[in-house]
């Protein structure tokens, strides 16, 4: 597979996950066109799983451009994914997602925004299945509790 044929295929799914951990349009897209830069730099072309590999290399874009900017990073989830049409709401998820740590906002993203199974989720971070899990739950249980404060 070529990269062109890669980027048409993944990027719209790597940049909504990108997108999720930054929440920056910009930023995002800079990182997207990083992630697609070091792929093209490996070229490896054995991968079996491009999906898992390209969430890998975004992910360690992601926490490297964090460590340059020493974790100050601006968040604006407008287009957070929700059955709700209720814009009140959306901003309230947006600020509780501000306020997960990067390990739980990153689970959130992976399953809720960009629909991971555990077990994905779980080799893309390197991390065991029961991790997921419960990082996913944690953050779950602390948006809850934020949603709750917020009314």
């Amino acid at each position: 597979m070529n990269i062109e044929q890669i980027f048409l295929d993944y990027h719209d799914y790597i940049y909504k996950y990108i997108y999720g951990m930054v929440q920056n349009r910009a930023e995002a897209e800079d990182l997207l066109q990083d992630t697609f830069i070091k792929v093209m730099r490996a070229a490896n072309k054995d991968i079996q799983n491009w999906k898992g590999y390209l969430l890998t290399i975004a992910r360690n874009t992601v926490y490297d451009h964090w460590r340059k900017r020493k974790n100050k990073f601006s968040l604006d989830l407008l287009k957070l994914k929700t059955k709700e049409k209720n814009i009140e709401l959306k901003l309230d998820i947006e600020k509780g997602i501000k306020k997960l740590s990067p390990k739980l906002k990153e689970v959130i993203i992976l399953r809720e925004i960009n629909k991971l199974e555990y077990q994905e989720i779980a080799e893309v971070l390197g991390i065991e299945k029961g991790t997921v899990k419960s990082r996913l739950s944690r953050a779950r249980e602390e948006l809850k509790n934020f949603l709750e404060g917020s009314k």
